[in-house]
């Protein structure tokens, strides 16, 4: 009897020990954050062929990437878009269960740019939402965050800021 009390013991240590470590494996994963990392470099530097790999057919409207990146040079050049800092922040992760993390990830990111819209440059506050695939992280959806409690919510150290005079230009 105490020979198998002993078995079961080290099977549960085993079992606990190993979902523990896959756990601690899933929540410390940085793939997620440095997905939008690169994705964000890409989009900064105007490489709009580099940045397509980061993202899934819901991010880019299922278009091929020639079309994608032809689109996006379009918006960038007519938007007068400049991306001057990016700020990409933690990542935050769901577990499934006890032993195992969600294929799923959301990432904040302070976005310094400016636009025809936005000339002064403020910061903008994203959380990009991320799945896992045979290829790795890609980013799914992208949601800019205007309401001050969501605001504070992701980012609260940060300044919110003021949009004053920020349309000088006709369109």
């Amino acid at each position: 009897m105490g020979r198998l009390l002993g078995v079961f013991v080290v099977v549960v240590a085993i079992i606990v020990g190993g979902g523990y470590y896959s756990r601690t494996q899933c929540l410390n994963d940085d793939g997620p954050r440095m997905a939008v990392e690169g994705y964000l470099t890409a989009m900064k530097d105007e490489r709009f062929e580099d940045a397509y790999p980061f993202m899934t057919a819901n991010m880019t409207d299922g278009l091929k990437i020639d079309e994608w990146a032809e689109q996006q040079r379009k918006v960038f050049k007519i938007g007068r878009v400049v991306i001057n800092k990016i700020d990409v922040r933690r990542k935050y992760r769901e577990l499934e269960n006890l032993f195992m993390c969600e294929a799923t990830a959301q990432v904040s990111n302070v976005l310094h740019a400016s636009d025809l819209l936005n000339n002064q440059g403020s910061s903008e506050f994203e959380i990009y939402a991320l799945v896992m695939t045979e290829d790795g992280w890609k980013i799914d959806s992208q949601e800019t965050l205007f309401d001050e409690a969501a605001i504070r919510q992701w980012f609260p150290e940060d300044a919110t800021p003021e949009f004053k005079d920020t349309f000088v230009q006709p369109l």
